[in-house]
């Protein structure tokens, strides 16, 4: 048997492969005798395997007691939100994120309605390990219920959160790519209620994914065409789970995955009070010229919405996220969250009264690019990236070891080598202000991953 990849983003594996049932429940065991709850909200996305993870989840659950509340196909931070909103000890988001169809996970949520720590992953591995776990009697077995509208509660404190008077006056012409998630639902209603004249495409649940699922700007083709044919303002694209939202401008051209939290952060310290912004170490140095901006202090984590959510938390951090496109804002959320993004998009492009092209251009633009390499199980990760940092060692001002591998240049720019949370291999990131520059970094990047 392949193994699943454990991290910070879950357990995570490819059915029948690397995901296999019984492996699977002894990690949810594991979850819920740690927590020692009684109640959990568990939602998941659209892929085909939801519904055996779904049942499997639900007989582990209740065979240690807990009473699930069952969300159905939902976005994994309504799944975050409503841990919250029912006061449950504890969550589960059945769903592989960005991952191909083949991949499946589960996501495990603290009484906080986030990501669990990792010192609370250490805990289940341990439980996992030993099998201790925590099994009720025939009398305390638990229950499944059904809520009506689970999406309902998340809207409206969206919906709060924004100026929605400003908004709907602009009556925007949008068109959102959900990918057949678990985003198709909310994001129709968000923008109905935003007054937008919207045209959601792939919002078929019970369809295949249309297309590759991360919203990279390679795999955003069908929304960039549709921009320009629907002549919208803007497009938006989502990962299955909707935590990740990609930006199309009025001209059909993608923005990267980057400039979603860029244009999110400055419009926040630009309309509300001042706060640091807490982001992952791969995250474009646009996000430290918003701080310059406004005076305000950048603070890094390793890669993962765990860790970013915690050191949010921990110094009341009011913006954040991940370059991937995953935005955080606790005031309606504390986690990647793609349907706040967009309504807080929509609230800076009225706000600003600028098209989203010209809005983008608030910070300087740099260009990173993104790489990866494949890696076997067997991998000696440390030996891969100590040769990776020997190659770069002549040229480097600072060099950050948190996460993978960083390496800050002296001319300012940056590339970063490490081990992916979410598939085996190893990413390999590089920012410069030309893509003949970051591109160069890439390829040396990659030739001394090579040997």
């Amino acid at each position: 048997m392949l193994e699943p990849i454990v991290s910070v983003a879950g357990i995570r594996g490819i059915v029948g492969k690397s995901l296999v049932p019984d492996d699977y429940l002894r990690r949810l065991l594991a979850f819920a005798t740690m927590v020692k709850g009684k109640k959990i909200v568990v939602g998941t996305d659209s892929r085909p395997s939801r519904t055996m993870l779904r049942y499997l989840a639900f007989a582990g659950l209740m065979a240690t007691g807990y009473e699930v509340i069952d969300l159905g196909i939902c976005p994994t931070p309504t799944v975050g939100f409503m841990v919250r909103h029912l006061n449950a000890d504890c969550g589960l988001a059945i769903t592989a994120s960005h991952n191909p169809i083949e991949w499946n996970a589960f996501k495990f949520f603290s009484s906080l309605g986030t990501f669990i720590t990792r010192k609370e992953n250490s805990a289940v591995q341990k439980i996992y390990k030993t099998r201790a776990f925590r099994l009720a009697d025939v009398k305390t077995l638990g229950k499944v219920h059904t809520i009506k509208n689970p999406l309902k509660p998340h809207l409206q404190k969206i919906l709060n959160f924004v100026d929605t008077a400003k908004i709907r006056k602009r009556k925007f012409r949008v068109v959102a790519d959900c990918c057949n998630g678990a985003g198709s639902e909310i994001v129709a209603e968000l923008l109905n209620r935003l007054g937008c004249q919207a045209k959601v495409i792939n919002s078929d649940v019970n369809r295949p994914f249309p297309h590759k699922p991360e919203p990279l700007p390679e795999n955003l083709t069908q929304l960039c065409r549709a921009v320009k044919r629907f002549k919208a303002d803007i497009g938006f694209a989502l990962d299955p789970d909707a935590d990740r939202l990609a930006i199309v401008n009025e001209h059909g051209i993608p923005l990267g995955e980057e400039r979603t939290l860029v244009i999110c952060a400055y419009h926040y310290l630009n309309s509300r009070k001042k706060s640091p912004l807490v982001v992952n170490l791969s995250v474009t140095r646009a996000i430290d010229d918003v701080a310059k901006l406004f005076r305000v202090k950048v603070v890094r984590t390793p890669v993962g919405e765990a860790n970013v959510v915690e050191k949010m938390l921990h110094i009341n951090a009011q913006i954040g996220g991940e370059g991937n496109g995953g935005v955080i804002i606790p005031a309606v959320h504390p986690g990647r969250d793609a349907s706040t993004g967009i309504a807080f998009v929509l609230e800076a492009m009225a706000t600003a009264n600028q098209p989203i092209s010209l809005l983008n251009q608030c910070v300087p633009d740099y260009v990173m690019l993104k790489s990866k390499i494949k890696r076997t199980p067997d991998s000696d990760v440390k030996t891969i990236l100590a040769k990776f940092e020997e190659g770069f060692k002549s040229t480097a001002k600072k060099i950050d070891r948190r996460d993978g591998i960083k390496i800050l240049l002296k001319d300012g720019n940056w590339v970063n080598a490490r081990p992916s949370g979410t598939e085996p291999i190893i990413r390999i990131f590089a920012e410069a202000p030309t893509k003949h520059k970051a591109r160069l970094l890439i390829k040396q990047a990659q030739q001394c991953l090579a040997h």
